[in-house]
């Protein structure tokens, strides 16, 4: 029997492996990436909303410009195809927005799993991939980010989903492995 869609809320520390790890899961699982850095670099994003210079500079996208793109993107997915919030939603507004939008769409409760590395770890992938926006000051405002906003997140998804915190350390392939074990978990609890 084909088990019906489901959704996964992907967030972790900066250099978690979100992107690889996204990747893989939106291809093994057929599911629609939402991920709010491609979103906004979009030429038609680039055009609507000003947000330039925060990436580089550490910070979050504006709540009000991921308040729209979610809002967009998650109304006008097919009920068909389940969605992968791709390192979003970092703030607490933005994490009850999407319950909410979830909610209102009819879609089932995500599966919320959050990758963590030790900062030794994050500082040395960081230094390893050569992003423009890894610098060190960038990586001391994502830290200071994180204990304020995604730690109230990571708190608000324990309390009304699904939510499992992995170790992102280790080859992709181990990191998937310990990601499938967990789905397939949520899956058969949800069946």
């Amino acid at each position: 029997m084909k088990q019906p869609p489901f959704n996964i809320v992907l967030l972790g520390d900066p250099a978690a492996g979100k992107a690889t790890q996204s990747a893989w899961i939106a291809k093994r699982y057929r599911m629609i990436d939402l991920d709010m850095g491609r979103e906004l670099r979009k030429p038609a994003n680039r055009k609507k909303f000003d947000y330039t210079g925060l990436t580089a500079k550490g910070r979050l996208t504006p709540t009000r410009i991921v308040r729209d793109i979610l809002q967009e993107k998650i109304l006008r997915v097919p009920a068909s195809r389940g969605i992968l919030f791709d390192g979003t939603p970092k703030m607490i507004g933005e994490a009850r927005l999407v319950a909410s939008l979830l909610r209102k769409a009819g879609r089932p409760d995500p599966l919320v799993l959050y990758l963590h590395v030790p900062v030794a770890e994050t500082m040395r992938r960081m230094t390893k991939r050569g992003r423009k926006d890894d610098t060190r000051a960038a990586f001391l405002n994502r830290v200071a980010y994180y204990r304020k906003e995604v730690a109230q997140t990571v708190a608000f998804f324990k309390e009304v989903y699904a939510f499992r915190r992995l170790s992102g350390v280790g080859t992709p392939a181990e990191v998937a492995r310990r990601i499938e074990l967990e789905i397939k978990r949520f899956r058969h609890d949800a069946s």
